[in-house]
């Protein structure tokens, strides 16, 4: 797995996640996600449109990156999760919890719309 770490904005962070986001990664996006947060973020979008695979370990990372964020009063959001990870995010219900919007602009713009 790959991850990229940029700033959209004064206050939020875009983590791209390219690859396989399972037990053997997670503790890559855990750690950034800590970190943006230590440095003040109030979003953290997580860009999933690079994702190739996510299992269970991966689905708790994006919880507890939420429960984190929210911990911290900032918010996350996933982007544009790859076909694979919306199935998934579908299939266990994640997808109702965490907002998800088709690209990072939608994401910064409309923070307070539903999840799509």
């Amino acid at each position: 797995m790959n991850l990229r770490v940029s700033q959209a904005a004064a206050d939020a962070y875009v983590i791209e996640v390219a690859g396989n986001l399972d037990r053997y990664t997670t503790h890559q996006l855990d750690t950034t996600i800590d970190h943006v947060l230590a440095v003040g973020a109030l979003t953290v979008l997580i860009d999933l449109k690079l994702t190739t695979f996510l299992d269970s370990s991966g689905l708790n990372s994006l919880i507890s990156g939420y429960h984190a964020a929210t911990r911290a009063h900032a918010r996350l959001a996933l982007i544009a999760p790859s076909t694979s990870v919306h199935r998934m995010l579908s299939i266990t219900g994640i997808g109702r919890i965490l907002p998800t919007f088709p690209t990072t602009d939608t994401a910064l713009t409309r923070p307070g719309e539903p999840p799509s």
